[in-house]
């Protein structure tokens, strides 16, 4: 017999279909997870050496010892090497950051494509997005048109701030044409 004063009293007792999407979404995610083995951004494994190739099989050089390289490099101070990832959806996205300050401003153009190919031999992850040059001197120059004068013909950058004339996106494309298949072969820091 069906309650005529409450008409949703049969509906109640079963699940209502909101429900059950709901739950059918958070078992989705849930196998997602952990078939996708999510990671949290900005986690690092292991560090392969420099003098070996990484997990994957590939030369380049480790994050530490990219930045040990930098700070050995003449003429740079308040050096910095940092691999960041963003997520757009479901894919990751991987970008290296290469920042120094530089003493001679002649000296630039050598520095830039230095710091990009420093950049592009970091053997962890892919940067996908590109290589980030910072380099930061008094006066600050446009970074970017320095770059683009040497050569860098795809380089982004902004000139509203002094913060962002001392910045520089390298694309993945520009300095693979430049250094080779990713990751490239470790800089000479001698010169």
């Amino acid at each position: 017999m069906i309650n005529r004063t409450n008409p949703r009293s049969a509906l109640n007792s079963a699940p209502s279909v909101r429900h059950r999407r709901l739950a059918c979404i958070g078992a989705a995610i849930v196998i997602l997870g952990s078939v996708g083995g999510c990671s949290t951004m900005g986690t690092q494994g292991p560090t392969p050496t420099s003098s070996t190739p990484s997990s994957h099989g590939r030369a380049g050089q480790s994050l530490d010892a990219a930045r040990e390289q930098l700070r050995a490099m003449p003429g740079l101070t308040d050096t910095s090497v940092q691999i960041d990832q963003t997520v757009s959806g479901l894919n990751k996205h991987h970008q290296v950051l290469v920042t120094a300050t530089a003493e001679d401003p002649s000296q630039l153009p050598m520095v830039i494509d230095k710091l990009a190919q420093l950049g592009w031999s970091v053997n962890e992850h892919e940067p996908d997005t590109g290589v980030y040059v910072r380099l930061k001197l008094t006066p600050q120059p446009v970074i970017g048109d320095i770059a683009k004068a040497n050569g860098w013909t795809d380089a982004a950058y902004a000139t509203s701030t002094d913060r962002l004339k001392q910045l520089v996106l390298l694309p993945e494309v520009a300095v693979e044409e430049r250094f080779g298949k990713w990751p490239g072969a470790v800089p000479d820091s001698s010169k």
